[in-house]
């Protein structure tokens, strides 16, 4: 088996002494200067660095309170300005300028309640769209109507026409009135009050009175009555937006 000693120079003797270590297999040396330099190493790498520089160890200390609790500067005002960092982040953002903190405070306020703004009309409608969002939409908007005539007991011939009705503002319109014969009148419609065309629409007078009515959809701009029987017509019409 080959020889583990391990051997040292003794240069006090000049000898080669074996290096021993006790029976917990721990080094031991009779070198106070080295025994107390490797006690130091064993306690910096198993517990707290010590440095003999008392600035240096006074920043080691401070960078280690940082660390694990509160960082603390000398400068006063890089402390208030720290300190009103961490203020804001964990409650009221607070700041110099009294315009500023006024416009912040007026956000908050609006974000968390109601939104006021100066402008009484803009203000009116704010107010208007907060109800409506809150209940009901209500437009002041109504049904817009008009109505007309487009003959009182006037002779026709059949092929005549009527004047034409602007209908750009409505829907829907209804024609009725009495024909004063067996017949019937036809829808004609345009888009430039100049070249017409007949419509499908296409209303008869009843047998007995010869009274007559229909309804039609105004997607053209304008429209007219074209007679396909002659005698003594009265026509009128109702347009609804």
């Amino acid at each position: 088996m080959p020889n583990s000693q391990i051997y040292v120079r003794d240069i006090t003797n000049n000898k080669n002494v074996p290096l021993q270590v006790d029976g917990s297999n721990k080094l031991a040396v009779a070198d106070s200067v080295a025994q107390s330099s490797l006690s130091n190493i064993d306690s910096i790498l198993g517990g707290t660095l010590n440095v003999a520089d008392a600035t240096a160890g006074g920043m080691l200390a401070m960078i280690q309170s940082a660390i694990t609790g509160t960082l603390t500067v000398d400068d006063v005002t890089a402390q208030s300005s720290l300190s009103n960092i961490d203020l804001a982040l964990g409650g009221t953002l607070q700041v110099n300028d009294g315009g500023a903190a006024l416009q912040l405070s007026s956000i908050a306020s609006s974000l968390s309640t109601t939104l006021t703004v100066d402008d009484s009309t803009t203000q009116g409608k704010l107010d208007t769209i907060n109800t409506t969002l809150q209940g009901t939409l209500t437009t002041a908007q109504g049904v817009s109507r008009t109505n007309g005539n487009i003959a009182v007991s006037q002779s026709v011939t059949s092929g005549d026409v009527s004047a034409s009705v602007d209908s750009n503002l409505y829907k829907n319109a209804a024609i009725f009135g009495n024909l004063g014969a067996s017949g019937n009148v036809i829808i004609q419609v345009s888009n430039d009050n100049s070249t017409w065309h007949d419509s499908h629409h296409e209303f008869y007078s009843n047998a007995s009175g010869y009274d007559f009515s229909g309804e039609f959809a105004t997607l053209a701009r304008y429209w007219r009555v074209k007679y396909s029987l002659t005698g003594t017509v009265s026509v009128r019409y109702a347009l609804v937006a």
